[in-house]
This record gives C-alpha cells, sequence and structure tokens, in this order.
C-alpha cells in the first residue's frame, strides 16, 4: 500500500538524520534496499504532499507535518518491539522485521493498549526513545562509544545500528543498554580495551562506532556498604543499585526500566505485599515484589 510506503520512508529520514542532514538519496536507497531512482520518485511524491524538502543532489529534510507522521511511525514501531521481548520473548536481534510489519496496522486504541501494558516504558529494547502520545520525544546526545577516551567509565545508551548480527554479538557480550562498562586503553588501530563485569574484552572499533554511551558520574555510597534487596528499602530512602540476581531476562527487563547499577534511585512507596513504586532517572516505576527482590541496592546517606 502507498500509505505503509510513505511512512516507510518518512520513518526511515527520521532514523538517518541524527548522522546525515539533508539525508541522501543513496543512503535511504541503503537503508529500505530499494534502487535509487525509485527513491527519488518517492521524494518527489512526499514532497509534493508537503512531508519533506527535497533538493536533487543534496537530499530530503522532513517538514513539521512530517516529522509529526515519522514520529507517530517510529512510536508504534518501538512500542511493539518492546512488546514482542517483554510480553512475547522474542530474541531482540528479531523484532525489528516485526514490527515493521505490525507498525501500519495499529490503531489508535491498540497503540494506547500497548503503551498501557508495558507500563508507558520510555525506550525500545535497543535504547532509542519511544516517543510520547503527542509526538514528543527526549532528546539525547548519542555519543558513539569509539568517541571516548581512556580511562572513562561509561554507561551503554543504545545500539545504534540493528543490524541482528551486531545485535548477537552485542548481547553475547553482555553489552546491553544500561551495562556500565570501563574504557581503559584506546589502541592505534581504534579498538577499545574495556573492563565489564570482572571481565576484560577488546571491542574492535565498528562495534564501538555502533554503540552510544554516557559519562558515569561519581556516585557517593553510603559507608558501610551494605547490600540489600531492593524490597527492603523504606518509602523515601534512596539507593544505588549495586547488582542483579535471576536469569538474563530479569536482567534485560531491569536494564530496559533504567535500573542500572550505578543508577540512583528513591522509594516512592512499598506496599510490602504488592509491587513497589521507584523513582529512578526522574522516571516513577512499578514493578513487581518478586522482581524487586532480585534487584541489590546500598543505600545513600541522606
Amino acid at each position: 500500500m502507498e500509505s505503509e510506503r510513505i511512512e516507510e520512508y518518512l520513518e526511515a529520514i527520521y532514523k538517518r538524520r541524527d548522522r546525515e542532514s539533508p539525508v541522501s538519496t543513496s543512503s535511504l536507497a541503503a537503508d529500505l534496499g530499494v534502487s535509487q531512482p525509485a527513491v527519488t520518485d518517492m521524494l518527489r511524491t512526499l514532497e509534493n504532499r508537503g512531508l519533506i524538502d527535497y533538493k536533487s543532489r543534496m537530499g530530503a529534510s522532513l517538514t513539521r507535518s512530517g516529522e509529526e507522521r515519522a514520529l507517530a511511525v517510529v512510536r508504534r514501531h518501538r512500542l511493539w518491539e518492546r512488546f514482542l521481548t517483554d510480553v512475547l520473548g522474542m530474541k531482540w536481534d528479531k523484532v525489528h522485521k516485526e514490527a515493521c510489519r505490525l507498525e501500519h496496522a495499529t490503531s489508535p486504541d491498540i497503540e494506547k493498549g500497548l503503551s498501557t501494558i508495558l507500563g508507558n516504558v520510555d525506550t525500545c529494547p535497543h535504547g532509542h526513545a519511544i516517543p510520547d502520545e503527542k509526538g514528543n520525544i527526549k532528546q539525547v546526545k548519542n555519543t558513539p562509544l569509539s568517541a571516548f577516551r581512556a580511562p572513562a567509565k561509561v554507561r551503554i545508551f543504545s545500539i545504534d545500528y540493528e543490524d541482528p548480527k551486531l545485535l548477537r554479538a552485542v548481547e553475547k557480550l553482555g553489552l546491553l543498554p544500561g551495562a556500565i562498562i570501563s574504557v581503559t586503553k584506546k589502541n592505534r588501530d581504534g579498538s577499545l580495551d574495556i573492563g565489564f563485569q570482572n571481565t576484560k574484552l577488546t571491542l574492535d572499533n565498528v562495534t564501538a562506532s555502533f554503540l552510544t554511551a554516557e559519562q558515569v558520574p561519581v556516585i557517593s555510597l553510603a559507608t558501610d556498604e551494605c547490600e540489600i534487596s531492593l524490597g527492603e528499602l523504606q518509602s523515601g530512602e534512596s539507593a544505588v543499585i549495586k547488582n542483579f540476581g535471576g536469569g538474563r531476562g530479569s536482567l534485560g527487563r531491569c536494564l530496559s526500566l533504567g535500573f542500572t547499577p550505578g543508577s540512583i534511585i528513591k522509594m516512592v512507596e512499598n506496599y510490602r505485599r504488592g509491587p513497589v513504586l521507584v523513582r529512578v532517572h526522574d522516571t516513577e516505576v512499578a514493578i513487581g515484589r518478586q522482581l524487586a527482590e532480585k534487584i541489590s541496592v546500598v543505600r545513600k546517606e541522606s
């Protein structure tokens, strides 16, 4: 259908524009797997409909209406990716194609239901921000991991290139969004020597360039360094997340919610026999008692 093709192009332009603006026809052809003449024809159609500004040999930029429509598609796509991983248990390297199919057939009611059942999450499994229902999206500075100088302690923010092979490699290494690593050395070939969960490894420059990260601030911990479960925190107490128990599923869920090692959290309400309401990264998140008991924390000094 033409409407689906239009949405695919708008989404592709939106995703590419942080790396290239205006977005060239050759880049869109590569991203969408079509010929450059086909891209040129569609860009002219989009320009006639007021969705993009297009100049031959330069590329395309979204107009305001084009961006609004692109953000709507991006929201549906990333909600489906989160649903497929968190609810259906699909591998994160397989959800992109499925979400591409589902995003075009999602009604407003289904979209609202997805957001509700997922707890109004704000990132997809790959770490990218999900626009809210009004099209607002949290703007972050995506710094490639390869750009950091040693020594540095950083938190993995997202995987910028959702290639299945790359995602499988990243998952095998454990470098999921939210993971905290130490960059100990930058080698002449651009590769990085890093430390992660008591393991040292060398990350090639290509992989490092596709991972975005942010500097981790120095955190003041309580002097006794006594670890307790998140479920033991009293309402109003603050703590620093230290570690996780449970399997890979629990770890992925914790990281996706922002419960990353080193993050400061505050217990808003501990219902004791039920879920707990916690503030993390300026967002209030409700999690089940069973998951809360698997997260170890250290109380912060008041």
